[in-house]
């Protein structure tokens, strides 16, 4: 999993307990941030270590039981464990989940220390403050429940296949965040996140889903259709960014809703010899809290934007795309080939076809639209899938990913994930 670069926000209670009268105005304050948001150390700790253990423990679970399935109905035994797998460890899910159950703890905490002043005769007006704290609080929860419910949608998460941990780590990150902020709060969003990974694996595909899985306007800065020149194209891009960016502000005011803006190959402008390179770097250092909007930039080229636009402070998420393993390959495989009516689902092996895509590995790789194309080739040449057909187009086609992609992949994540090229 990507790492997490969350900031901390240390709460303590210990004025409230030792009962001293002069430290009560630091313990409403406290109060009143503890539910702020979940990226506080001990709470963005509790999160990843919570998804960390309860995804091992589902992987081990599901390798167990696959391992014991044997008989007639052995490929239909071993897609119904895939499938209790894909949801259980729903990234999205189980970010809200653990999400919701932090907010309950702190809703707790703040109730029981309500009580407590109470009895202590707090000071009228200082303790009807606590008690605004504790209707915001309940009010937070309320939103995050709504946003849980986008996860049946085919427009949000739901429409990508796997990549569990990645949507994981968005929705701890940017997602949970949201109902803070739509509740008034001082919430610190991220300016923007960057996506990256080797072309043809749903980069683009993922910041709609996000934004949908968000309840976020979506929004594409892109240069005029007319520029001819670089200079003009990197001109009009910015010019673009900047004139959806204040629409953005414009919309949060009515609506309260943030925008995600995205630039797609974002290194054709964020780059070292970009005529807007300045112009970008002073927007993203504010552009969240300005504009009340968040740049999602994709990339097959990470190291070509400068590292200071990659700083933490600009773009604090960075998540690497990995072509597709054995276990996306086959969610993607049924994603495409599920609700087709000339393929009995029964009848196929999603665990032979994502053996025979990974095979290649580690000199090259298919990515996952070439599965896509593969599956609706499959599906438009045979009256009937077969498990036979669809290997034959698998090996029909030839990976588009060679060795010398994945082994500049393998670097990138090293240098920018790894953090050793962060500022």
């Amino acid at each position: 999993m990507p790492k997490n670069q969350g900031k901390s926000f240390p709460v303590s209670f210990c004025a409230v307990i030792d009962g001293d009268k002069k430290e009560h105005s630091k313990a409403y304050n406290a109060i009143k941030d503890v539910f702020l948001r979940e990226s506080n150390a001990k709470a963005a700790d509790s999160i990843v270590t919570r998804f960390e253990l309860g995804y091992r423990s589902i992987k081990e679970a599901s390798k167990e039981r696959l391992s014991q399935v044997g008989g007639f109905f052995k490929t239909k035994k071993r897609m119904q464990i895939l499938r209790d797998e894909d949801y259980k460890i729903s990234g999205f899910l189980k970010a809200q989940e653990i999400a919701l159950e932090i907010q309950d703890e702190n809703l707790e905490l703040l109730k029981q220390n309500y009580e407590l002043l109470k009895q202590r005769n707090t000071d009228a007006k200082e303790l009807q403050e606590v008690k605004k704290a504790l209707l915001m609080a309940e009010q937070i929860r309320q939103k995050t429940q709504i946003l849980s419910q986008n996860k049946n949608s085919h427009k949000g998460f739901d429409s990508i296949a796997g990549y569990e941990e990645e949507k994981f780590l968005l929705t701890e990150r940017f997602i949970n965040l949201l109902p803070y902020e739509m509740a008034g709060q001082d919430v610190e969003m991220p300016n923007a996140i960057l996506f990256f990974g080797p072309a043809g694996n749903g980069k683009t595909s993922f910041a709609k889903a996000f934004a949908h899985s968000a309840n976020c306007e979506f929004k594409k800065a892109e240069p005029s259709p007319t520029a001819r020149s670089r200079k003009d194209k990197e001109k009009t891009f910015y010019d673009n960014l900047l004139a959806i960016a204040k629409m953005s502000q414009q919309n949060f005011l009515e609506n309260g809703v943030r925008t995600i803006i995205l630039v797609d190959e974002a290194d054709r402008f964020m780059n070292s010899t970009s005529s807007v390179v300045q112009s970008l770097k002073r927007f993203l250092e504010n552009c969240s809290q300005d504009y009340h909007c968040t740049i999602f930039a994709t990339t097959n080229n990470p190291l070509d934007i400068p590292s200071a636009l990659r700083s933490s402070s600009r773009m604090p998420i960075k998540v690497a795309i990995d072509p597709p393993d054995k276990i996306n390959s086959a969610l993607v495989f049924e994603h495409y080939l599920k609700d087709c009516p000339n393929v009995n689902m029964d009848e196929i092996n999603l665990a032979e076809l994502a053996e025979e895509v990974c095979s290649v590995l580690p000199n090259r790789a298919y990515n996952n639209s070439q599965i896509e194309d593969i599956c609706k080739e499959c599906v438009k040449h045979c009256s009937e899938v077969s498990q036979e057909d669809l290997l034959y187009y698998i090996r029909k086609e030839s990976p588009k990913i060679d060795k010398e992609s994945l082994e500049k992949y393998k670097n990138e994540v090293e240098l920018i994930v790894g953090g050793t090229q962060d500022d």
